[in-house]
Parts: structure tokens; sequence; C-alpha cells
């Protein structure tokens, strides 16, 4: 289990508030580097896939939902629930201990 991570201050240090905020709008990490050599990694903390607001959708995203309205409407809902019960039976046999 990953520890949490001790948060720090950085409000009095205005080029370090500016690099964090120029990860979390890019979603891409910097290393932080010193005479010594590399120290810490600075990274965003959603990934950039999962970036994009809630509640905002694409054309793309509305068209195909407005495409699957209906489209289970012949399913025989009885069959399957059936179906789905039959297909989780299984044929081993107990196991003996």
């Amino acid at each position: 289990m990953a520890r949490e991570l001790l948060p720090v201050d950085i409000s009095d240090n205005p080029e370090l508030v500016r690099m964090a905020e120029e990860v979390s709008a890019t979603g891409e990490g910097r290393l932080l580097r010193a005479h010594a050599g590399d120290l810490a990694a600075l990274v965003p903390l959603t990934p950039r896939s999962n970036r994009r607001k809630r509640g905002t959708k694409s054309e793309a995203d509305l068209k195909a939902f407005r495409a699957a309205a209906g489209s289970w409407s012949d399913v025989d809902t009885d069959k399957l629930v059936a179906d789905i019960y039959e297909s989780r039976r299984s044929s081993r046999p107990p196991v003996e201990l």
C-alpha cells in the first residue's frame, strides 16, 4: 500500500507555483534536477486522458449516445437473464478437500 504524500505549501515560491500550474495544465511531468543529479519528479495529479471536465461531451459522444437509444428494444429480457445464469453455471465437479 502506498504511503500518503506529505503536503508542502509552495505559495511563497512563485517559480515552483508556475511550474506546478504548467504541469497540471499540460498533463506532462517535469524532472527536477540540481548539481547532484535528479532530485524529484513533478507530475500532475490526474492522468491526461481523464482531464476532460465532467459533463462536457463531444459531438461524436452525443451522436453515439443517440444512436444507441432503443437498440435493445427487441431483446427478450427474461431469456437474456436465463442465458446469463446458464453461462455462469460450472460444469466442473465440486472440489473436495
